[in-house]
């Protein structure tokens, strides 16, 4: 006799997870779909297990044909179930079964032996049996168990080798809780057969997934009960994504002075409108919102995505009314083209939120089509950020150096450290791409320290006489420079390699230069300790000589934009600045020397460093070495 009476109470609790899994909303990712087939196996399991149950009880009445269909219907179920929890898991640790299919049919090959071996049972006996007592085992019935087992390891295995993929630790412990629920239950269902208590802890598992990984509040934004930004990037990331193939979005415009205007209640009240607005007219499309007014919207191919604009516009037009609240609202649209699903998730978001700030910011009210060179534009920048972060983190920051020659004796006096990382395929990253995002994401101080190191180390380890060296220019980021801790930073530096703070002279930009008393208070703080100033670029900013006679620079290099404006179209400006900076004391530097013809020039007009492609490109320290080193 089986006592069926734990699982009675089991297949009611799953109708009541069934129940509550489709009446809430739920993304149509990986995870929720094979935690609900989990939900339908589990329901099946438990089903065909009291009704085989039953028959085999009942075996002498009943036709032979029934009593070994329920058994196999039980069988094959019981089977499948070990593979959905091990799916399950697999969805949770974000595996894609595509990746890799060889590794996919090796995973499933121990589920369709067990299930060969089970269907050939009414010929073979091998895992049960009918006989004249009733139901008996087979000779082979515990492949069921160990069918049962191997995913059980597999799911352990899985989650210890991919556990960096999740999110939290809570998660992977989370993981190894239900797995353990399952192995006691496997244990209990060998030990204690008669009783249905497989069933029990099987569903106490599936209790345990719900409450710890598929509460749907986690993906549902509080005020418009629509999907929040974590929703969107689950679903992007999640290969199944094909059936929404069309993303439109828009922006509420000037959102964040909208919420000063009207307040930050009132907003809430009208993001919530805006949000019941979008489900009335797209309940079966899959509805987003992204923080700071902006929504975005997938939908299937079979839409009318212009029809839809066009109809969300017109409604903006009228205010959004509630009680005590009237909002009136802008918005600007976003198309976005199919090559998306080509992308990573962050790569898609990124360059919607971009193109959704270009679309905030814009006074054209055209929509802005995000096509395949945004999205590539926004991956090379990723790809930038990424070298960037392993090239500081790894102290991998390379520094090159460019020569700068004496005007008069055309020999090497002094050089300038230029900082270069490399991408992925060890190929250079141009500076132009790189020191913008440094500086935006406050890695240029952990880089310039890198670079003026490198440089003190190079110094220490090299003859500079040897080289023609008299000093190496270091460049100073506007960061670097408004740190009160600078100059004892670099004292300390000089101090390790043993050097002179006149081996190394720092160039600042004159962009750089905005408030007069930081400088001057920065730079006699470094006087003092001795190192030496170059104003870099001189051209491009805001400074005169003026300015420039009460800041303590030795150096004035001018920027190759007027150096090549002067060799195009030559006047009396630059060799009268020229001699108004000799003679407040300022040596000169001409940078952008690419040709014989403006070497001379820049000769003939009095500068007295000239720096430049025509003499070298910035080469990598070892090449500067073998270059440059004077035979004895």
């Amino acid at each position: 006799m089986w006592d069926y009476s734990f699982a009675i109470p089991s297949i009611l609790i799953l109708a009541i997870l069934l129940i509550n899994y489709f009446m809430l909303q739920r993304l149509p990712i990986r995870v929720n779909k094979n935690f609900v087939s989990l939900l339908l196996i589990e329901t099946a399991v438990i089903t065909s297990d009291i009704f085989s149950s039953w028959a085999c009880e009942n075996y002498q009445d009943l036709p032979k044909f029934v009593v070994v269909s329920s058994n196999m219907f039980y069988f094959i179920f019981f089977i499948l179930r070990a593979f959905a929890f091990f799916v399950f898991t697999c969805s949770i640790l974000e595996l894609d079964p595509t990746e890799n299919q060889f590794r996919t049919f090796l995973c499933r090959l121990p589920m369709i032996i067990t299930e060969v071996v089970t269907l050939s049972s009414p010929f073979t006996k091998a895992v049960f049996f009918i006989g004249s007592t009733g139901y008996q085992r087979g000779s082979l019935y515990n492949i069921i168990v160990l069918n049962f087992a191997i995913y059980l390891f597999l799911s352990i295995h899985a989650t210890v080798i991919f556990k960096s993929r999740l999110k939290a630790k809570r998660d992977f412990f989370g993981i190894l809780f239900y797995l353990l629920i399952l192995i006691v239950g496997l244990i209990f269902r060998i030990m204690f057969p008669r009783y249905l208590l497989m069933d029990t802890f099987c569903v106490m598992t599936i209790i345990s997934i719900n409450l710890l990984f598929m509460n749907p509040e986690y993906f549902i934004e509080r005020r418009t009960r629509l999907f929040n930004s974590e929703g969107l990037r689950i679903i992007l990331q999640d290969t199944t994504r094909q059936k929404y193939n069309t993303i439109f979005a828009f922006v509420i415009r000037h959102y964040q002075e909208a919420v000063e205007i009207y307040g930050a209640k009132q907003m809430d009240v009208g993001i919530r409108l805006i949000g019941l607005y979008l489900r009335r007219i797209l309940p079966k499309e899959k509805l987003f919102y992204y923080r700071s007014g902006r929504f975005v919207i997938m939908t299937k191919s079979s839409v009318d995505v212009s029809g839809v604009i066009k109809k969300i516009e017109e409604r903006f037009k009228s205010p959004w009314l509630s009680d005590n609240v009237e909002l009136y609202l802008e918005a600007r649209f976003v198309e976005v083209s199919p090559d998306y699903e080509m992308y990573d998730s962050d790569i898609v978001i990124n360059t919607l939120v971009n193109a959704l700030s270009k679309a905030n910011n814009s006074t054209d009210k055209s929509h802005i089509l995000v096509g395949r060179d945004m999205f590539d534009a926004i991956q090379d920048n990723t790809a930038i950020k990424r070298a960037l972060e392993k090239a500081i983190e790894n102290n991998k920051i390379e520094v090159f150096l460019q020569p700068i020659m004496d005007a008069q004796t055309n020999t090497l006096v002094g050089a300038e450290s230029l900082c270069r990382i490399r991408d992925d395929k060890g190929e250079i990253i141009s500076p132009n791409k790189f020191i913008p995002i440094a500086e935006s994401n406050g890695r240029i101080n952990q880089l310039g320290e890198q670079v003026f190191e490198k440089t003190c180390k190079f110094i220490s380890e090299n003859d500079m006489s040897a080289l023609g060296l008299e000093w190496i220019n270091v460049n100073l980021s506007a960061a670097q420079f408004m740190k009160k801790d600078l100059s004892s930073d670099f004292s300390n530096l000089i101090e390790k390699y043993n050097l002179r703070p006149s081996d190394i002279h720092l160039e600042i930009t004159e962009a750089v230069i905005v408030d007069d008393d930081i400088m001057n208070n920065q730079i006699q703080s470094l006087r003092q300790k001795g190192f030496l100033f170059s104003l870099d670029d001189y051209g491009t900013g805001y400074s005169n000589i003026s300015r420039l006679k009460h800041s303590p620079f030795s150096n004035v290099k001018i920027d190759m934009s007027i150096v090549w404006d002067y060799c195009n179209n030559p006047d009396f400006l630059l060799p009268m600045l020229i001699k108004a900076f000799k003679k407040a004391g300022y040596s000169l530097t001409a940078e952008g020397i690419e040709t014989k013809e403006i070497e001379d020039t820049m000769k003939s007009i009095g500068f007295d460093y000239l720096q430049g492609m025509y003499y070298s490109p910035p080469i990598p320290m070892d090449e500067f070495i073998k270059k440059y080193t004077k035979s004895s």
